[in-house]
């Protein structure tokens, strides 16, 4: 995917000290508090207490309840001139040290393009954890056809909700259950295209699945985490009970290792996947290599993919000052049928990016990522959250 391609995002954000010169929600937002341990704002100057002063006009704080919302604004061929808001809250949790967090992403635009996504963290209970996302798309999106890999742009509507239900049974280990639904439908244009393609999934439809989540968590926290360890382990059943248009199994293992190597400045992230489907699982659901959470020198995670995927990466996180930090991040990777000559096609992938911090006591960032990859694509994202 060329850059002229990508859709270039830009949220005010990270200029609100200079655009935002008012809000409905003036609340009780302690500006003296710091941004990190090591880096209060008495060290930081002048600038970031005058930046704390402006982003408390779209702060409000009240025992133990943080709410901020932020405009995002955006402009690209696809989508025309996009629009929106990034409202996010923070509540105090039933497990001692963690936080709760609800963060919504609301955007449409001139061209028609719709997007609602919500995304939570919430610990109900000291044992309990419950986690996901809900999405609603309406866009024009991407995919390449044909011998020599055309762009084909189609009509794409999707909704999908991936939720986890989870129990901590022993200190570190959690177990619960998966919750996968994802609905699309296609223009009737899109649909006789991939139909020729021999595509499975050219319909859309509803995928529907159930299946066990094993998690083996030591770290310290689960927004941009310092130190520790993470492995998931999920299984996905999709079709059972005969409900939905597909029937396929779906395993993913997913390790993380953090390694702080300056207390709340610097950290080493480690990651390692292993993502397999059988080879019923539509075309559009199937493993990705690439995309904002994966090797982000693919720009669109439907550019390489296959029933079976494999990546391995590194990032380094830096805050720099204030709320600001940046990453530098590699990785190689491939997409293959059944791992077969896992090795043969590996592609590799760099890239750097800016973080915004948009919470003022927790690690919620806001990130801006640029990356390139072996096979000549590159991606840009802005999301909430890190990568990984």
């Amino acid at each position: 995917m060329k850059i002229s391609f990508i859709e270039s995002r830009f949220f005010i954000s990270v200029l609100l000290f200079f655009v935002f010169p008012f809000s409905p929600l003036k609340g009780a937002h302690i500006i003296e508090k710091t941004y990190l341990a090591t880096d209060s704002l008495v060290e930081t100057g002048g600038v970031a207490q005058i930046g704390e002063k402006i982003l408390d006009l779209v702060t409000w704080e009240k025992d133990g309840l943080v709410f901020t919302v932020y405009p995002s604004l955006s402009v690209s061929p696809r989508n025309g001139f996009v629009y929106g808001v990034m409202p996010a809250v923070k509540w105090e949790s039933q497990r001692k040290g963690l936080s709760n967090t609800l963060t919504v992403n609301a955007e449409t635009s001139t061209k028609g393009m719709l997007q609602l996504q919500f995304e939570h963290e919430w610990y109900f209970h000291e044992k309990w954890l419950t986690s996901g996302e809900a999405f609603l798309n309406k866009r024009e999106d991407l995919f390449w056809i044909g011998g020599d890999q055309e762009d084909f742009y189609f009509d794409r509507r999707e909704v999908k909700v991936d939720w986890d239900l989870l129990n901590n049974i022993y200190p570190g280990f959690w177990i619960g259950l998966q919750l996968f639904i994802d609905s699309n439908h296609f223009s009737d244009e899109a649909e006789l295209s991939f139909r020729e393609e021999g595509l499975q999934g050219f319909k859309g439809g509803l995928i529907f699945g159930l299946g066990p989540k094993l998690l083996l968590d030591t770290r310290e926290r689960t927004l941009a985490p310092q130190s520790g360890v993470l492995l998931e382990l999920q299984p996905l059943f999709v079709g059972v009970g005969g409900i939905g248009d597909y029937n396929f199994t779906r395993i993913t293992v997913d390790f993380r290792k953090y390694v702080p190597l300056k207390q709340e400045k610097t950290t080493l992230a480690f990651q390692t996947v292993l993502d397999y489907a059988e080879e019923k699982v539509p075309f559009y659901d199937a493993p990705q290599l690439g995309g904002k959470e994966r090797l982000r020198g693919i720009g669109h995670p439907l550019k390489r993919s296959g029933n079976s995927v494999w990546l391995s990466r590194v990032e380094l996180r830096q805050h720099l000052w204030w709320r600001f930090g940046v990453a530098a991040f590699a990785g190689v990777g491939e997409a293959k049928v059944n791992y077969q000559n896992p090795f043969e096609d590996v592609v590799s992938s760099f890239g750097a990016g800016l973080r915004f911090r948009m919470l003022p006591d927790d690690p919620l960032n806001v990130r801006f990522d640029f990356g390139r990859s072996s096979i000549g694509t590159t991606g840009f994202f802005i999301s909430l959250k890190e990568a990984f």
